[in-house]
């Protein structure tokens, strides 16, 4: 193929689009084709395949996000459609309200408070320490916060990937491990701590899991964006 041809079809936002839906798609084969293993869930496979693309064209970050819009936009009704399986349980959410409310308040803010000083005591970069306040947090709440503070949006969005990725993997063994593993336990822990990704995961363990993983998500997403942009 022609090197100009090559460089302007680079340069298109439905071409960066396509690859990666592809390389997500190729990320769930593998998934699917191991067994559903937690360590190694699409959103990570399918992102070293796009980053590994970006490389060898060496095409900027810029030009790919025109591409990465278009996904986004998608990220809001996709969060609204997980309501289905939290309908399904809210009646006896609501007999544990206060309860739920108390874990994801202390839950979020003490996993939020922890990276924070963590990163502040290693790192010591500000705009860094800020970025990661927002991680426990799907993607679009998480560069919103990211933009109010004045931290990195595009960090963000990695912090939120990793956090994701680690939380997905941990929670359900960990959680087997000390013997506290019910539906309830399990989708609320995901969805606070792993927010998207875990949530995810949680349904694939089952709809009650996903049930109060969707809810934890939500709530612990709305916490986040009306308090960090106070508190930082």
């Amino acid at each position: 193929m022609d090197t100009a041809l090559m460089h302007d079809l680079m340069q298109q936002p439905i071409t960066w689009l396509t690859i990666t839906l592809g390389a997500y798609l190729l990320g769930q084969t593998i998934y699917l084709r191991l067994n559903n293993a937690s360590w190694l869930p699409p959103v990570l496979s399918g992102f070293v395949l796009v980053m590994f693309a970006l490389w060898i064209t060496q095409t900027p970050y810029a030009v790919y996000s025109e591409g990465g819009e278009l996904l986004s936009f998608f990220l809001g009704p996709v969060v609204v459609g997980l309501s289905v399986p939290l309908f399904h349980h809210l009646h006896s959410m609501k007999r544990q309200m206060f309860i739920i409310t108390l874990a994801l308040s202390l839950g979020s803010l003490t996993t939020v408070a922890t990276a924070v000083a963590l990163t502040h005591y290693w790192v010591g970069i500000d705009i860094i320490t800020n970025t990661m306040a927002s991680k426990s947090v799907t993607t679009p709440v998480a560069v919103a916060i990211t933009e109010q503070t004045q931290g990195i949006p595009a960090l963000a969005a990695a912090f939120v990937m990793v956090t994701g990725i680690m939380g997905a993997a941990i929670i359900p063994p960990f959680l087997k491990l000390i013997n506290l593993d019910t539906p309830q336990a399990t989708g609320t822990a995901l969805g606070t701590c792993a927010h998207a990704v875990g949530t995810s995961r949680a349904i694939e363990l089952g709809q009650e899991q996903a049930a109060y993983s969707a809810m934890a998500m939500t709530l612990t997403a709305s916490l986040h964006a009306l308090v960090i942009p106070w508190l930082i």
